[in-house]
């Protein structure tokens, strides 16, 4: 019994963070935001695949975790080559992030950009600008599992 309570309140929870997520841009545009006319919603990722085309799949996982990061690069730093196994959600606050994707792939995210995180596949976010990046990471992982694997490609 708790096996299967502990499934519907998963599939509840699953389901309630898409009804939330496909709701605030349908409130935007029709004006029946819960908030006052002041709050201004804006959306700012709507996507059905990672940055290289993926899919988004939500696996079933025994403990959910959700992680949020601030993720700071220097002027001329990289996180390192690595990769992860769970979805991941970032939005860049300051400067521009390269992403360096394996097989010579690069993407660049400016200020305001949203972007959703590559999935098994190694990748390497690069500050070639001359001011510090700063990205928000929003992980849905299982608690006790790592959201990112160092690879040793260094």
């Amino acid at each position: 019994m708790k096996k299967t309570f502990k499934k519907w309140l998963y599939l509840g929870l699953a389901a309630f963070m898409l009804i939330m997520l496909c709701s605030v841009s349908s409130w935007a545009r029709e004006g029946n935001s819960e908030y006052k006319q002041d709050v201004k919603l804006t959306q700012l990722l709507k996507s059905m695949t990672t940055t290289i085309g993926q899919p988004i799949e939500y696996s079933k996982i025994k403990k959910p975790e959700v992680t949020a990061l601030k993720v700071e690069i220097p002027p001329g730093k990289e996180t390192g080559w690595h990769k992860h196994p769970f979805p991941g959600y970032a939005y860049v606050l300051r400067g521009t992030v390269t992403l360096e994707i394996e097989g010579n792939k690069q993407f660049r995210f400016e200020p305001g950009s949203a972007f959703v995180e590559v999935l098994n596949t190694l990748h390497n976010g690069k500050n070639l600008g001359n001011e510090p990046v700063t990205i928000l990471v929003f992980f849905t992982a299982e608690a006790g599992q790592p959201y990112t694997i160092r690879a040793n490609k260094e």
